[in-house]
Order: C-alpha cells, then sequence, then structure tokens
C-alpha cells in the first residue's frame, strides 16, 4: 500500500510539472513582413518543448510558452533570435510560479535610438474594417515601418517608419498595390474592381 502511495504521489507530481510553463514576451527589431515573422518562428519551432508561437508583425512582437523545466534564459532567446537573423531588443517572461522577470538588450536600444524615426500622414481612400486591415498590413510590410494606423473616419493613413530604410514613395506604392488609392499613387483598376464589394469607395476624378 504503501509503495502504491509513493508511486501516486511521483505521479502527481510529474503530471503537475508537465503541466507548469513560462510565458515569454519578445519584442523583436527588424519583422516587416510575413516571410520575417515565418524565418523566426521556424527557428523557434526548432527546439523542442516551445509552443504556442504568436507573432504580431504590427508591434514586433514575439509570444511563446515553454515548460519551465526547460528553464530557458534570457541569453537562449536573444541567440535564437540573433541566429535567424534578427535583434531581440527585449524580453519579458512570466514564469510557472507568477513570477514576472525582464531583461533589455541596451545594445539594441541604442541601435534603434541612433534610427531615423519619422511620422507621417496621407490621405488613402477606403470604406471599412477589411480596408483598415488590408491598408495597414500593406504598408506595415514595407522594411523599415513601424507602425501603420488607418482612419476610416478621417480617410488617412498614419505611419511612423525609418527614414533610412523605408522611402514614403514605397509606402505609398504598397498601399495602391492592394486596391486603394493615396494622394499620390492611384491603385490599379483592375485590383481595384477585385475588392469586396463592401470596398469600393468612391474613386476621385
Amino acid at each position: 500500500m504503501k509503495t502504491i502511495i509513493i508511486l501516486a504521489v511521483n505521479f502527481f507530481l510529474a503530471f503537475s510539472a508537465i503541466g507548469q510553463y513560462d510565458q515569454f514576451t519578445v519584442r523583436v527589431d527588424g519583422l516587416g513582413c510575413a516571410f520575417c515573422a515565418a524565418g523566426v518562428e521556424s527557428q523557434f519551432k526548432q527546439v523542442e518543448g516551445i509552443k504556442n508561437i504568436e507573432i504580431d508583425l504590427r508591434n514586433g512582437i514575439l509570444t511563446y510558452k515553454v515548460p519551465s523545466s526547460m528553464e530557458m534564459t534570457f541569453e537562449r532567446v536573444v541567440t535564437l533570435i540573433d541566429e535567424a537573423g534578427y535583434t531581440a531588443v527585449s524580453v519579458d517572461v512570466v514564469r510557472a510560479d507568477g513570477t514576472e522577470e525582464s531583461f533589455k538588450n541596451k545594445d539594441a536600444e541604442i541601435e534603434l535610438a541612433e534610427e531615423e524615426i519619422m511620422e507621417a500622414t496621407f490621405k488613402v481612400l477606403g470604406n471599412c474594417g477589411m480596408c483598415k486591415d488590408r491598408i495597414e498590413k500593406a504598408a506595415m510590410a514595407v522594411k523599415g515601418v513601424s507602425k501603420a494606423n488607418w482612419s476610416e473616419e478621417d480617410q488617412e493613413l498614419y505611419i511612423e517608419f525609418d527614414s533610412s530604410t523605408a522611402n514614403i514613395d514605397d509606402i505609398h506604392k504598397a498601399v495602391a498595390r492592394v486596391g486603394h488609392d493615396t494622394e499620390l499613387v492611384k491603385a490599379p483598376n483592375r485590383v481595384y474592381n477585385r475588392l469586396h464589394h463592401c470596398c469600393k469607395y468612391d474613386r476621385e476624378k
């Protein structure tokens, strides 16, 4: 009987350990498109135990969880990001026991400070939430764009971008290519015609 109890306790402890995860949130510099995200995701998928990998391209955020038994260090995370070809700016983790830890990459912060971050707002025509999603994704796909927010009410797109990397004309062209006229570039007719009926805004002459 005593042996059975000991085995049951050991099984319970082992089962509990399996269910314990550390949740990581990593800010990554340089994520500009789906291809970038796929590269980072592929790098982390190679690590046995990592689960629930998600990447927010708009904000450059990677989240995932790992069994607490792995005791993943900040150094390991930074190395994985580096091997994928990008830079980890910061790492935040909520451990399985509820404790929170943070790491900031000082070298990366210096590099970010040296970037020529600029803001711009320009007219983009659209109608609805689908338009908003399409416009913002197109702008964010341009390397160097770190933020994009389109207002249906104002018919304007606000962007933040590194002027040493991104060209404002390229952002206009990227948005036009997905079917939305900007104040500088008109979308191709064939692309506009393929838009969902609720997205077909009134084109200015």
